[in-house]
């Protein structure tokens, strides 16, 4: 399916990877990330042909929009306040993905929660602090309210070294 550019696709990006390496089996890899408005919606796949990536994740990208704009629409990721350019748009996609009857899909693997943790957030701290505090709780990340924005952020190990920092889009 295709989406039209009606300002509900806010950016897309594709990355093609090949590793020539004769010992990897899947070395033809596709990411593909479509930033709509509200949220970042990611694929990749990796198989043995370039073709049957781009086609695979074509299908999977699909899919997670279908998905997306049917949570919404049910309350999720913001309540039903979709713009009418989106949910035409999602629609669109949806129409294309196929002819079967509107069964209702449930995700065997969708995620659970398991555990909440809540954050004081009240006082703002600096990033340094953070970075500090995240040597004395028991995960890999820090949420915390930045001193000189006052915007909420986290740092958080990284699994290559160092660590990172999540902060909103200015």
């Amino acid at each position: 399916g295709k989406l039209r550019s009606n300002g509900v696709v806010k950016d897309c990006t594709v990355h093609l990877i090949v590793n020539k390496n004769p010992k990897v089996e899947n070395s033809h890899r596709i990411e593909v990330n479509v930033s709509i408005v509200g949220t970042t919606i990611h694929a990749s796949v990796e198989s043995p042909n370039m073709y049957a990536s781009i086609d695979d994740v074509g299908e999977r990208i699909a899919r997670k929009l279908v998905k997306y704009k049917e949570r919404r629409l049910q309350g999720w990721h913001g309540g039903k306040s979709m713009s009418e350019d989106m949910a035409q748009a999602l629609d669109e996609l949806d129409a294309n993905e196929g002819e079967g009857g509107q069964e209702e899909f449930t995700d065997p693997e969708a995620p659970e929660v398991t555990k909440v943790r809540s954050f004081d957030l009240s006082t703002p701290i600096s990033m340094e602090e953070a970075i500090f505090a995240l040597d004395y709780v028991d995960h890999d990340f820090y949420v915390y309210r930045d001193d000189k924005t006052d915007e909420v952020n986290v740092v958080y190990k990284r699994n290559a070294g160092g660590v990172g920092l999540v902060q909103p889009e200015q």
